[in-house]
């Protein structure tokens, strides 16, 4: 199917609040990512390459050693099994949508890399 109405797609519950929904293609995943205010996504890693575009709100991210706060409309890449983590630092809920290669399968586990807070 080549076509999706990304407001139709499952959502799945992932950790501190954080939900996404997932489209998959044959060599690429995009996951579209709801994120309350002040929630964090852990320190993790996994073996695909990473682009995400925040799409609103604000978020800080730690990629490797780098920190910066990322506003609507920014972008980064993050390369495989590189540490990286977030938080939401608005007060008001961020949207991010997530490239990946290859696919990330929701299913499949982040490797956290300190204790997951739920």
């Amino acid at each position: 199917m080549p076509f999706y109405d990304v407001n139709e797609l499952h959502e799945i519950p992932l950790v501190n609040g954080i939900t996404l929904t997932a489209i998959y293609g044959e060599k690429v995943s995009v996951s579209f990512l709801n994120l309350p205010p002040l929630s964090r996504l852990p320190i993790h890693h996994h073996v695909n390459e990473q682009v995400g575009i925040v799409l609103d709100g604000e978020i800080e991210y730690t990629i490797g050693e780098e920190t910066r706060i990322c506003g609507k409309g920014m972008a980064f890449v993050i390369p495989p099994n590189v540490p990286h983590s977030l938080v939401v630092v608005s007060e008001r809920p961020a949207k991010l949508a997530d490239i990946f290669t290859p696919p990330r399968k929701i299913t499949e586990p982040l490797k956290y890399l300190e204790e997951r807070k739920e």
